[in-house]
């Protein structure tokens, strides 16, 4: 659901806590809804660092999206359009990068490998069904829920 907002009213929703990341146009904080105290990350892109070009992206993004329902595909909760900033909240996942899983690793058995590349292609396959093409399929693009080595792993 995006939600056209003035700047602030996300803050009445969500208390933010620490920085989980930071990007070229986005900084993404973990947050809590405050109705439920439930954990989500919060992607806050700043609009004025985006041309014309990102933002019609952007918007775009945010459509593809909100058409997944997938369990290896990250979801969107909602999404506030500001003023001055876009709020993406989505599912929180605490466990990284699917990358820096793999080097932190010294060997892997063929049952890790396949039970991790199995949800790689799942999400793609999905995504290709839906004619959706993810232009960055790296494993800096997957994320993991938790810190076990046997969690899912999200697009």
């Amino acid at each position: 659901m995006i939600i056209n907002t003035h700047d602030g009213e996300v803050e009445k929703k969500y208390k933010f806590g620490r920085t989980l990341g930071q990007g070229t146009f986005a900084t993404v904080k973990l947050a809590t809804h405050i109705p439920d105290n439930t954990k989500w990350a919060v992607k806050i892109i700043k609009r004025s660092a985006l041309t014309s070009e990102d933002e019609e992206s952007l918007k775009m993004e945010i459509q593809i999206l909100q058409l997944t329902n997938h369990p290896n595909i990250v979801s969107v909760k909602e999404v506030f359009y500001c003023k001055n900033y876009v709020y993406l909240v989505m599912d929180l996942m605490t466990g990284g990068e699917l990358f820096d899983r793999i080097v932190s690793k010294d060997h892997y058995s063929e049952q890790e490998a396949k039970q991790a590349l199995a949800q790689i292609v799942i999400a793609i396959k999905y995504c290709h069904d839906k004619s959706i093409v993810h232009r960055l399929a790296l494993f800096t693009s997957f994320l993991t829920v938790s810190d076990q080595f046997f969690s899912s792993c999200l697009l």
